[in-house]
């Protein structure tokens, strides 16, 4: 036994001067005769095992932990960072040390109990020993000594640990560099899909007055049973549900029939129809003028009514949270108060179209407004007995994919007045419908309320309290919802279990739902009501849902690259900071350092400075996730208050980001650590080491493939080359499985195989710089030098990192400015012009004009003095004289180019100035549908256009006036009208001021007036006209008259707020570019310090063989300074070609989302090359650069050249 030899002595560690509680070499591995092997391998484990007595401690403190959330809530109730960020990252950094720990512990377990075992399963293993009694106080004696000489040597480890740390600051910064710049990025990616969730639930319910509805759970036709006919005793159940903390208001609205839904967008969701209005007469205003078609319902939802829609509310819509939601959108007058002001004004609030349309204002009566509702609907085959029954009027549906029958009867309320006016909004979720008129109830008799609760007309509109409602994710919110659905539809109860065979009770019980019921009224009036709660926010969340998806995808493909990125700084820099140690490692082995304390020292180390790396680099991606899903353009953010979203990560998360930086760290450190301490210490001392030879074969794949990516991009974006057609799989790969894998993966394979295939050639710089300048006198004496320079793997890493951060600081500088040019795109096809006013009737262009030059004298601003032009575009229906069909035809009025901000592509790339001498010459211009329509006629082919109108004639009849004839000639196609959605032109042609004259002016004499003017005010892309226009246009909303006015300020704001707040992409590529800028700048630095401290011999050797200080500057400057030019041209190059593949991918999501965001026109993603951007960046590499050049290399040759030559 170890004490009972006096030769056995504890080892003392040269390096730390500390027991090691192990014995000396020559016993260790050795058994006495006599000795019991299980007694030593026990003892080994109890070594073991005091090795990790922290186990405990780490446990007990993770559970302790647990509380940290409570504390710091209570510390700072506000403020998530104390509350959860902070408590999670402890809770994760211990759970990842008790985890290694735990690993380590269970693999030496592992070993010992296999030693132990070894001689039983591998027969005639080892020698054969004498069984000895097993010793308990030797076992505990060893027991004691491992324990005390290990954690004895626990501060010193750490000490030096540190203290090396210090000494060795540069290596230590790379390992800094590569754990900070990882944790910041995963944990930016992470915590920005929490924010995007939580965003897009806000924008999701933005526009949705009512959160849910909800119905009787029975039908009408059956027993009433759970129903009621007493709007009164219906609307009581209001109060006992605003009771609950989960609503905010509730209100009785009679519109939309019951919806009782076996799944989604079936017959149940199509059936239930609204009220619709039929009729309005007054002496206020032009009804007849007003179309109660509402077609739009059906293009922006399911196909379940296309006529407009009126709502009856009831007391409890008109105040409280109901009431301010709808008030939000009033833009002429108010929303009453208090149901009492409603009732009292017999409240009716218009659509700004239908008020438009009719020319009425707030004040205006209505003498009897006349609307319709649903008595009975039959449904597929029931749909011809329907037609015999319906003793009214009906109307037939064949829009689903069912035929639906609807018996109708109509209701006259009257002596209404227009209390407000409100703006229609976006199209939103399309279970109420979309955009009604609403009234008071009221106006509705008792007869009249209890006719249309038997029709199932009424319902109870809530309002949920949408801060209850959990915002981590679209599926904790839909979780929560329907749990809240759950509640107030069944209830949980025992029941007895009958037998099937007899009947009776087996005396088992089941749980089983149940309908709930409440009790509405008291006494005598007292009903038990079930209901049917349909909730308006899920199906808001599972119509967007896909859309989210789609977007998070995208997203995630998007910052691949950067991701990628952090991992190789990462990996290189754990390289090059170990590589510094390897003969720091040899000579401890030589005086006689422990392979366990040497281990431990190195792996403390970087655990230790990957653990504060990892802090900061977390705690700075908590906080610049919001400004991330702030941006509104590349490197523009708007104000914190614009946006309000809490991105913290789950625990799992938070321990994900954990493994991935420190985790890693110590993983691929400690392997490193190992794989120099096998080395012999000759090798480790000379650097003797055999490298694995990249694959170089797979880089030129990769390469290769990313390259034919980048060719079929190209092709595909201008339309074709040579013999390829180019289009949308019409390049050099035309089946669409292979071109979509190909444009999906190829930017990165071009990314990744360009890197590694270019960095040999960036490594190679100062060759290429010895044969294009070797002549010159200023390298002449370094010539030698430079010829085997650039060979090093160190180089080698080092032009490769430069490539990779270099190429995405490229991708995201032009793909992000080409995102900024995009959305003024889309602006300037949207808003047509600097303003754009709509009236509430017809105005002249002088009438126009006066009234917007009294509102600019209003404002005073000096950057908007004047109107320099305006135009309108207006509108006619032509016939096609010779081939028959009508055409809806727009005016372009001369000068409308001055007007009118024109985009190349809606023009199909002609210049604005040319097409409108050619409209001024009689031509015409014709959308695509349109030219099909038309047989896609050749250029200056004639068209003859007829134009008639009706007038009132004798007795009141209808009498025809015309029609009159222009004969036009073919122009070209058309894409869109500034201002003119391009659905809207599609089938539409569009003619000049001169056809207007002879098709309309000419028979009507009439003087040409506008409800919609556009005008040139100032340079918009200015700040001072910016706000300037958004001063002008909320004056002009003031102004009776003006139902709207849009500036190019605010609806360029509109648009860099939905793609940057909702769909993230501009910030992320800011993201990308500062990170990817600040790690080529850092890198250069830090790698280049580290590459340089590595020749310090070298550079020794060349003083001490008669090379002077200058000489050395000079070969290092030229080499390193070669190196960087030739990786900075090839990475910006790598850059511009990985910007062109992804610009397929680009487009087509960008093209998703303006469809989504019903932008008036899809713009094609031309690329934007922003050199000042990439020169600036470049620059600052170049500068860190020369700054780590002069730094380092002054250093070393300021040190003593025996000193260096002799080795640290």
């Amino acid at each position: 036994m170890v004490e009972g030899n006096e030769d056995s002595r504890d080892r003392i560690d040269p390096v730390t001067g500390i027991r090691t509680g192990e014995v000396s070499d020559a016993e260790s591995g050795q058994l006495e005769p006599g000795e019991n092997p299980a007694a030593l391998v026990l003892n080994r484990i109890a070594s073991t095992l005091n090795t990790n007595q922290n186990i405990l401690i780490l446990i007990g403190l993770g559970f302790s932990l647990l509380f940290l959330p409570t504390i710091g809530s209570e510390l700072a109730p506000n403020s998530s960072l104390f509350s959860e960020i902070i408590p999670t990252m402890i809770q994760s950094w211990v759970t990842l040390a008790v985890l290694i720990v735990l690993v380590i512990s269970l693999r030496r377990f592992g070993g010992l109990l296999y030693k132990a075992i070894e001689p039983i399963i591998v027969p005639g293993k080892g020698r054969k020993r004498e069984k000895e009694p097993l010793s308990a106080s030797e076992v505990a004696s060893d027991w004691y000594k491992s324990f005390r000489s290990r954690w004895l040597a626990a501060p010193n480890n750490i000490s030096m640990a540190v203290s090396s740390a210090w000494r060795g600051r540069e290596r230590g910064l790379a390992i800094f560099a590569g754990v900070f710049l990882s944790s910041l990025v995963i944990t930016t990616v992470l915590a920005y899909a929490v924010g995007l969730n939580q965003a897009f639930f806000a924008f999701s319910l933005e526009g949705d007055e009512f959160d849910a509805k909800v119905d009787f759970q029975s039908d009408p036709e059956g027993s009433w049973a759970g129903r009621t006919n007493d709007s009164a005793a219906w609307e009581s159940l209001c109060d006992e549900l605003v009771e609950m903390e989960e609503f905010a208001d509730c209100g009785l609205v009679f519109g939309r029939q019951g919806l009782r839904l076996s799944g989604f967008f079936d017959e149940g969701f199509a059936a239930p129809q609204p009220l619709n209005v039929e009729a309005v007469d007054s002496q206020d205003g032009e009804w007849s003028n007003v179309s109660w078609e509402f077609p739009e319902a059906s293009e922006n939802g399911p196909p379940i009514n296309s006529d407009r829609i009126i709502r009856f509310y009831g007391d409890g819509v008109w105040d409280g949270e109901l009431g301010d939601r709808h008030a939000k959108s009033v833009i002429f007058g108010q929303w009453p108060s208090t149901p009492e002001d409603a009732a009292a004004n017999r409240t009716v609030v218009l659509p700004s179209k239908i008020a438009s349309q009719a020319g009425v204002v707030v004040n205006d009566t209505i003498d009897s407004l006349t609307f319709s509702y649903v008595t009975a609907t039959y449904i597929g085959e029931d749909v011809a007995q329907g037609a015999l029954e319906c003793q009214t009027e009906f109307d037939l549906s064949f829009e689903s994919e069912f035929p639906l029958l609807f018996c109708k009867d109509n209701i006259t309320v009257t002596d209404l007045t227009i209390s407000a006016i409100y703006e229609e909004g976006d199209f939103g979720n399309p279970t109420l419908l979309f955009h009604p008129l609403m009234v008071s109830d009221s106006v509705l008799s008792s007869a009249q309320k209890t006719t249309l609760m038997q029709s199932d007309h009424g319902y109870l509109g809530m309002a949920v309290d949408r801060t209850e409602i959990p915002t981590a994710s679209t599926r904790a919110a839909t979780g929560w919802l329907s749990a809240l659905k759950s509640s107030l539809e069944s209830v949980r109860v025992s029941v007895d279990v009958i037998d099937p065979s007899t009947g009776e009770p087996t005396g088992e019980t089941e749980r089983v739902s149940l309908p709930r019921e409440f009790t509405v009224m008291e006494g005598t009036s007292a009903v038990a009501v079930s209901i049917e709660y349909n909730d308006i926010i899920s199906g808001t969340i599972t119509f967007l849902n896909i859309f989210l998806g789609i977007i998070q995808v995208f997203d995630y493909i998007l910052v691949i690259p950067i991701v990628a990125l952090s991992f190789v700084v990462l990996v290189y820099g754990l390289v090059l900071s170990l590589e510094q140690r390897r003969r720091e490692v040899a000579i401890h082995r030589v005086i006689g350092g422990t392979e366990a304390t040497l281990s431990r020292m190195m792996v403390l180390e970087i655990y230790a400075i990957g653990t504060v790396a990892w802090l900061l680099g977390f705690a700075l991606a908590s906080s610049a996730v919001e400004v991330v899903l702030r941006a509104v353009g590349f490197l523009r953010f708007t104000d914190a208050g614009d946006i309000d979203v809490d991105p913290v990560l789950s625990f799992g998360s938070t321990f994900v980001v954990t493994l991935l930086t420190v985790g890693l760290s110590y993983y691929y450190g400690k392997n490193r650590t190992n794989d120099f301490l096998s080395l012999e210490i000759d090798e480790g001392v000379r650097r003797v080491r055999k490298e694995k030879e990249p694959n170089y074969l797979l880089h030129w794949v990769l390469f290769a493939v990313g390259t034919l990516a980048y060719v079929e991009s190209w092709i595909q974006n201008r339309g074709g080359f040579w013999i390829w057609d180019g289009g949308r799989g019409g390049g050099i790969i035309e089946p669409f499985i292979p071109n979509a894998i190909i444009q999906l993966l190829g930017p990165f394979f071009l990314w990744i195989g360009g890197a590694l295939v270019l960095s040999r050639l960036g490594a190679a710089g100062p060759q290429i710089l010895n044969k294009m300048v070797g002549w010159s006198p200023a390298i002449s004496d370094i010539r030698r030098g430079l010829s085997g320079s650039g060979s090093s793997q160190s180089v080698s890493r080092l032009s490769l990192i430069m490539l990779l951060t270099l190429s995405i600081v490229t991708l995201a500088a032009v793909q992000g400015h080409t995102g900024t040019m995009v959305d003024e795109r889309t602006t300037d096809a949207q808003n047509g012009a600097d303003l754009r006013v709509q009236f509430d009737t017809g105005y002249t262009e002088q009438e126009a004009m006066a009234l917007v030059m009294s509102s600019i004298t209003s404002v005073g601003d000096s950057d908007i003095e004047k109107v320099n032009t305006m135009t309108s575009v207006g509108s006619i229906l032509a016939t096609n004289k010779d081939g028959g069909g009508n055409y809806p035809v727009w005016v372009l009025f001369d000068g409308h180019e001055d007007t009118l901000l024109w985009d190349e592509q809606a023009l199909q790339g002609d210049d604005p100035s040319e097409i409108a001498g050619i409209l001024r010459q009689g031509g015409y211009l014709a959308g695509d549908g349109a030219r099909n329509q038309l047989e896609r006629p050749s250029t200056g082919s004639a068209l003859t256009l007829q134009y008639s109108y009706f007038t009132e004639g004798a007795f009141g009849l209808p009498e025809r006036v015309g029609p009159s004839e222009s004969v036009v000639n073919y122009a070209g196609r058309l894409d869109w009208v500034p201002g003119i959605s391009a659905a809207e032109v599609d089938n539409s042609l569009v003619i000049g001021e001169k056809t207007y004259n002879e098709l309309v002016v000419n028979l009507t004499s009439e003087v040409y007036k506008s409800t919609s003017w556009m005008f040139d005010l100032c340079d918009q892309s200015t700040k001072g006209c910016a706000d300037a226009l958004e001063l002008l246009s909320a004056d002009l909303r003031s102004i009776d008259g003006v139902i709207s006015a849009q500036d190019w300020s605010s609806a360029h704001e509109g648009n860099e707020r939905n793609g940057g707040l909702i769909f993230g992409t501009p910030g992320l590529l800011s993201m990308m570019f500062v990170v990817a800028a600040l790690a080529s700048v850092s890198s250069a630095f830090v790698f280049l310090s580290l590459v340089l401290s590595q020749r310090k011999r070298e550079l020794a050797i060349l003083q001490a063989i008669g090379a002077s200080p200058n000489q050395v500057v000079r070969l290092v400057l030229f080499e390193i300074m070669s190196i960087l030019l030739v990786s900075m041209v090839l990475g910006v190059s790598l850059g511009l070609a990985v910007a062109e593949s992804f610009n397929g991918f680009f487009g087509v999501f960008g093209f998703i989302f303006q469809l989504f965001l019903g932008q008036s026109a899809p713009i094609d993603r031309d690329l934007v090359w922003p050199w000042a951007e990439l020169v600036l960046v470049n620059g600052m590499v170049l500068a860190a650069v020369v700054l780590s050049l002069l730094v380092t290399t002054r250093r070393a040759l300021g040190a003593d050249l025996a000193t260096v030559l002799k080795g640290e």
